[in-house]
Formats: structure tokens, C-alpha cells, sequence
């Protein structure tokens, strides 16, 4: 989910991390809203600053949060707001260089693995986030993991410590496995009647059928509409015209030679690094052909520079203000003279201009149009479409007739079960089962379930609800006692062969093909039954152990081998000793956010709460 987590996986549960590598921006100091008045919902308050609903959605991509996420969220939330008060007090800061190679390193802004500015602005833009606010969060997002990293990253482990876990972890067992199934007993187990009888009558609750109802139903849709519209081809060329700024946006590709400083940087550094990009400027003017050359080989603008400097195309206003205006100024091959920005002194070569053409945005206009059309007519349709459901309440064909809609049938609904989403919603399931619609067989009134989505629906028939007879579910119950009593013969005849086959007897058992256990989970295996083998003698092999299995029989394992753990090679104890040491700084970063909590207050308002 985040950058940090990915970085710092065993820091998970401590601090919620801040920018993922699919640009989800977890919330920084400016994310959160100082407020004074406690009248205003808030999930959390952290010292003066609140949280809220819309942050945990930040946090997660600007997404609806599943409630059952909420109380984790909004606690990682608060856990890292502590931290920021305290990264503010300790006055930790992130440079401007070290934030721009940060930004070069996400994977969402490279293109062949390197840095790409286009696919920077693109994917800024489309989450409505400009360079400024995601360059902030960045910064924050260093400071916090200064500040965790002397955690989870200083730890200290013994050697014995590595030793005993390597042994736990990486010993083995080999193991062949025998399965008692409760099928190779069913052929030996008959159910009476009365057994049946008995068990229907202590359990006829489970055997009740839900009332139901079988409806028609029409339903109105603004995206049907759209589909329906016609748009000529004058009017798109119409639409064209009069919108040719906005649609027809002219983009450049540009290279360009960076010679960077920082916008804090002292005088003299910057004097130096404009003199630097003075001879540059100097070489590409007499030869503009070497551009590329010495992109490649000067350009401190990484991502580029591989690319000869190369930019790729960008539309107006992608760029920062400097550098967009002279690149928009520009006459095809022309180079310029230099340009400062915060970044420091560029060199910029125009390659390219491209405009959209009418051919490269009609299917867009179309559907704009088709929209336009709808949205005019859409209204009225609605309020025909109430009226008639009302007026003509004994039948939906009229208002079908009228408003070319197609009746609809359904399976038979139950007030938890219904195929469509729509006649499942709650308030389509509370207007069918309304004495107007089910007792009066009235049509429902027409309801909107959905944006641009209204619904009116008409109950066919109509089953109440009933408990099955016991001659229906004989069948069933007789299943379910047969199988439950070929699982407790398999189960008692299991724990007889396992007793013989400890005493030293031998059984006719089918093995299966040994395997090597570790005591980490096996597939198919239980807990108790995974201890048990680790924890059988190995001093006299084979060894037998074995339990039941719920619902399936008993299952025996023969422990065939012990299989001691390899000694660990120095680049295994290398990785183990820093996992390990990062475990254990989680459990002092824990400890560091719980002290933190006693020095700043924390309120829960409308803490969300789990289903």
C-alpha cells in the first residue's frame, strides 16, 4: 500500500508509510486541519491537528474506505501524526536535492527505467496534485523515515539468538502422511427414519424457507439514453471549432542540458554553476548537431541525460513557469539561452510541435455530445417516467410503451437474495415488500437506485414464508447423519491405529510419499498436528502421530528423519541478523510512539468502527 511499508515491511503495524509507489499520498503536515471548533466531526484530534473521514481516504488513494479498514487506517493515522510532532520538534528537514532523487526514484515516473517529467506532470495531474504539494509530501516522507530508520534499522541481535531461530526455522522432519477418510465408512453406516424424524424436529428453524416474490420491473437508464443519441457529423465539427483551444492543445518535445543548484544555494555555488552552463551553451550554439552529445555527457538531470536530454512531449503549463515559457517561445530546432529555475540552469532545444487534430478527439466529442443531449433530456424523461408509474399504478406496459423501455422479469427474490444488484438494493427491497406493491399489486414508485439509474417494479407472485416438509428434507438430513457418523468411525478406527502403530504394531495403512516439514505452516496441515510432529521422539524412527481432522477423518503421520538445520553461510546470518535487528526496532518504535502519547494529546471523536 506504501512506499514506507515496502522499504520497511517489519515496520508495518508501527507508522503508516507516505507515498506508494502508485502515488497513493499518505496525508502530511498540511494534510491535516487545525480546528478550534469541537463541534465539527472528526475521527481524531492529535495535539491541534484533526483527522477526518476525507483523510482516510487520502491515504488510501483517494478511494471509499472499506469500514472494516477504518480503525487500522485511522490508527496508523494518528501513530504517524505523533511522529511528525515529534520529527517538528527535533527539527529533522529533507534537502531540495535529496527530494528531487527521491521523486527520480519512483518506479510511476520512469518510463524504461528512467525518470520521465512527462510521466511525472501526467500522473500528478490525474491524481489533482501539483509538483509543489507532492514535492511537500515527499519531504515529509524522508523526515518521517530519518526518524523511524533510527529504529527499525539499529537494532541488535546475539549470535545465540540467530543460531536457536535458524535452528527452529530450518530444521526439517520427513514426513509420510496416511488419511483415515470418513467416505471409506459411509458404505458401513444406515440412518433410520426416526433418526430422521428426531432431527428434524430439533432443527426446523434451519429448514424454514424465507418469503419471496417473483417482480417486473422497468427501469430507466441515463447512460442507455446516451447510447441511443445520434451526433452528425457537423455537429462535431461544430463543437470542434468552438472549443478548438481547450481540445486542440498544442504540446512540445523538448531536450534539455541541466547544470543543477539549489534556489538556497550561496552566491558564489551558483555563479559557478551558471559559468559551467555558460561553456555548454556556448559548445551547443556552434554546433547545435552535438546537442545530444553533450546532454549525454554534461546534463546533471539524470533521468534525461541518458536520452541525450530528451523530454518528450508536454503540453503548456506541465513544465515549471521558467523553463514552460521559453520552451512555448520557441521556433522548431531553435535553442535557447540559458533559463534558471529552482532546479538551476537549462539549456533547452525545441525538437518537436504536435496539435490535436479533429480525427484524434471525435470519439471523445461524440460522447460529450451524446452526454450533452441526455442530460437535456434526461429530466423530463424522469418526470414521465414518475408520473406514468403512478398514474397508470395496475401495469408498467404503458410507461414502457411510452418511453420505448423493455420489461423485465426476475428469478424469485428473497429480502437478502436477489441476482440483480438493483433489485437488491435496500430501498427496492423495502418499496416491493410494501402492502401498496405486494398486497395491492400496485406498481412500486419509481426510485432512483443508482446515479441516473430509476427503477419501478410490479410483484408477479408472491410465496410466504414456510417451513420445508420433512418428507423434502429427508434427503438432506439423511446426508448429513450418514456423513456424521462415517466421520466418527473414521475418526475412533484412526486413533485405534495410531495407538497400535505407537505400541510397535503394524498396520495396513495407505502412505503417502514423504515430505519434508519445517514448523513453518504446511498446506493441509493443523497447528497442533505440525507441533506434534516436531515434538515426536526422533530417537526411535519411525514415529507416529496423528488427530482428527474436522469433517474429512483422522489423519497419521509417520516421522520418517529429523533433518538438522545447515549451518548459516555469512551472507545468511548477514540478512537474518538485520531482519531481526529491525524486528526488534519495531518494538522500540512502539515503545518511542507510546511515550510520545504522553506528551501529546490524543482524542477520539467518531473513532470508526469495525463490522
Amino acid at each position: 500500500m506504501f512506499d514506507i511499508v515496502n522499504k520497511n515491511k517489519t515496520a508495518v503495524t508501527v507508522v503508516l508509510g507516505l507515498v506508494s509507489l502508485g502515488l497513493v499520498v499518505g496525508l502530511g503536515l498540511s494534510g491535516y486541519t487545525a480546528m478550534d471548533d469541537e463541534s465539527t466531526p472528526y475521527l481524531a484530534k492529535v495535539g491541534g491537528y484533526t483527522i477526518t473521514d476525507r483523510h482516510l481516504e487520502e491515504a488510501i488513494g483517494n478511494q471509499a474506505i472499506p469500514d472494516n479498514m477504518k480503525p487500522m487506517v485511522l490508527e496508523q493515522l494518528v501513530r504517524q501524526r505523533l511522529l511528525q510532532d515529534r520529527a517538528i520538534a527535533l527539527k529533522l528537514a529533507a534537502p531540495d536535492q535529496l527530494v528531487r532523487n527521491a521523486i527520480m526514484q519512483i518506479p510511476a515516473f520512469q518510463v524504461d527505467g528512467q525518470f520521465n517529467d512527462q510521466r511525472y506532470q501526467e500522473i500528478l495531474a490525474s491524481q489533482q496534485m501539483t509538483p509543489a504539494i507532492f514535492e511537500e509530501k515527499m519531504r515529509q516522507d524522508i523526515v518521517m523515515r530519518q526518524l523511524m530508520d533510527g529504529f527499525v534499522q539499529t537494532g541488535f541481535v546475539s549470535n545465540a539468538a540467530m543460531q536457536q531461530l535458524n535452528q527452529l526455522m530450518a530444521e526439517k522432519r520427513e514426513v509420510a502422511t496416511a488419511t483415515i477418510s470418513a467416505e471409506q465408512y459411509l458404505p458401513q453406516v444406515t440412518v433410520s427414519d426416526a433418526e430422521v424424524k428426531k432431527y428434524f424436529d430439533a432443527h426446523q428453524a434451519d429448514y424454514k424457507k424465507p418469503e419471496m416474490v417473483k417482480v417486473e420491473y422497468l427501469l430507466l437508464s441515463q447512460s442507455d439514453l446516451a447510447a441511443a443519441q445520434t451526433v452528425s457529423d457537423a455537429e462535431v465539427e461544430k463543437y470542434f471549432a468552438e472549443h478548438k483551444q481547450e481540445l486542440a492543445k498544442e504540446e512540445r518535445r523538448a531536450s534539455h542540458i541541466l547544470i543543477a543548484v539549489d534556489k538556497s544555494a550561496k552566491a558564489a555555488d551558483k555563479t559557478a554553476a551558471r559559468k559551467q552552463a555558460e561553456e555548454i551553451l556556448a559548445q551547443v550554439k556552434a554546433n547545435p548537431a552535438r546537442f545530444a552529445e553533450l546532454a549525454k555527457q554534461k546534463s546533471q538531470d539524470p533521468g534525461s541525460a541518458v536520452n541525450g536530454g530528451d523530454l518528450g512531449f508536454f503540453a503548456k503549463g506541465m513544465m515549471v513557469k521558467p523553463f514552460d515559457e521559453v520552451a512555448f517561445k520557441l521556433n522548431k530546432g531553435e535553442i535557447s539561452n540559458l533559463v534558471e529555475t529552482d532546479f538551476g540552469f537549462h539549456i533547452i532545444q525545441l525538437n518537436d510541435v504536435k496539435s490535436t487534430s479533429l480525427a484524434d478527439v471525435k470519439p471523445s466529442v461524440v460522447e460529450k455530445l451524446k452526454q450533452q443531449k441526455t442530460q437535456s433530456q434526461f429530466p423530463a424523461q424522469i418526470e414521465k417516467f414518475t408520473e406514468l408509474v403512478y398514474q397508470q399504478s395496475n401495469s408498467l406496459k404503458p410507461t414502457a410503451d411510452a418511453l420505448k423501455l423493455a420489461v423485465k422479469q426476475s428469478d424469485w427474490l428473497t429480502r437478502s437474495n436477489a441476482a440483480d444488484p438493483l433489485l437488491g438494493n435496500p430501498k427496492m427491497i423495502e418499496a416491493i415488500y410494501s402492502d401498496d406493491v405486494l398486497k395491492a399489486k400496485h406498481n412500486s414508485e419509481a426510485l432512483e437506485l443508482a446515479p441516473g439509474q430509476w427503477v419501478s417494479a410490479r410483484v408477479l407472485e408472491y410465496k410466504p414464508a414456510s417451513t420445508q416438509s420433512l418428507l423434502e428434507v429427508t434427503p438432506m438430513i439423511t446426508a448429513k447423519l450418514k456423513q456424521e457418523k462415517a466421520l466418527a468411525l473414521a475418526q475412533a478406527d484412526g486413533a485405534k491405529k495410531l495407538a497400535a502403530l505407537q505400541a510397535g504394531q503394524v498396520e495396513n495403512l495407505a502412505w503417502g510419499p514423504a515430505q519434508a516439514f519445517t514448523r513453518v505452516a504446511v498446506e493441509g496441515v493443523s497447528d497442533a498436528n505440525l507441533k506434534a510432529i516436531f515434538k515426536a521422539n526422533t530417537s526411535k524412527l519411525p514415529a507416529y502421530v496423528g488427530g482428527a481432522v474436522p469433517g474429512r477423518g483422522y489423519v497419521i503421520y509417520k516421522v520418517i528423519k529429523a533433518i538438522d538445520a545447515p549451518a548459516l553461510s555469512a551472507e545468511d546470518q548477514f540478512r537474518m541478523q538485520e531482519n531481526l535487528a529491525k524486528m526488534y526496532g519495531q518494538v522500540e518504535m512502539s515503545a518511542f510512539i507510546d511515550a510520545i502519547r504522553k506528551d501529546v494529546k490524543v482524542k477520539y471523536q467518531a473513532k470508526p468502527k469495525a463490522e
